[in-house]
């Protein structure tokens, strides 16, 4: 059964991945002259990854998914973005990587679509906002991995929101339906789709994996940011500050869970 306000985001990242595709902020022409776009706390919290099998739940285009393919995974990317999924396909032959594989997905429906299981399955930057069930996703991750297989998320800290937003409580389960924001890229791009966001709680998202059967191994918090909130951040290697450095409160947090 199609979810009505997930179809709505889809329609949303179809238009934005136009955007980004082409944005500088992506590094494109850098990327495809051999820069990894992986950040440091995913590279050293998942390690070596030659020759093991990985899923990205919400890859976007898959310039991630493709670094990981660089560093020796066999990579599997989804994302609900028909468009996205297009541009990733593009992308891996560009890079030489013929080999990965692009699923078109909502990741809450991709049982039946998909038959195989992961040592790592992996999201980041900005992609669990997206999803309106904590609990289905944690079933679909452990669905998808191989016993003793590793989850690993790093995000935006929930705590975040209350700091970003006026509007949205740390505990607030009802979803955050909005129209005419800039794109957090082209500040000038004006997304015309509605777009729908739901708050996780981390006690949410870490009694959904728990239930799942996964066996969380380590938590981390960083006052430091995936990309520029504002537009008077600046960046630093590879994360972003606001104006006078690192913050007083967390902005990411990253999460690695095992399957019992």
């Amino acid at each position: 059964m199609t979810n009505l306000d997930h179809e709505k985001n889809r329609k949303a990242w179809n238009d934005m991945v136009e955007v980004h595709y082409h944005h500088p902020d992506y590094k494109l022409e850098k990327y495809l002259a051999g820069w990894n776009s992986l950040k440091s706390i995913e590279r050293e919290e998942l390690g070596d990854v030659n020759g093991k099998e990985l899923l990205h739940l919400l890859c976007q285009f898959g310039m991630d998914t493709l670094s990981w393919a660089r560093l020796g995974a066999n990579v599997t990317g989804v994302d609900i973005s028909d468009k996205s999924i297009e541009y990733a396909d593009k992308l891996k032959e560009l890079v030489g990587l013929p080999e990965a594989k692009f699923i078109r997905s909502d990741v809450l429906e991709l049982e039946g679509k998909l038959d195989q299981t992961f040592d790592i399955v992996f999201m980041s930057h900005g992609t669990i906002c997206w999803i309106d069930d904590m609990k289905k996703l944690a079933k679909i991750i452990a669905n998808y991995l191989k016993p003793g297989g590793t989850f690993f998320i790093v995000d935006s800290h929930p705590i975040n929101t209350l700091y970003i937003t006026d509007h949205i409580g740390y505990l607030d389960r009802q979803p955050d339906r909005y129209t005419g924001e800039t794109d957090y890229c082209d500040r000038e791009y004006v997304i015309e789709h509605e777009m729908v966001e739901w708050q996780h709680p981390l006690s949410v998202i870490i009694n959904s994996l728990v239930e799942a059967g996964m066996v969380i191994e380590k938590l981390g918090e960083y006052n430091k940011g995936f990309y520029g909130f504002e537009k008077d951040w600046y960046r630093e290697g590879d994360y972003w500050y606001p104006p006078g450095g690192p913050t007083r409160h967390p902005i990411m947090f990253s999460l690695r869970a095992k399957k019992g």
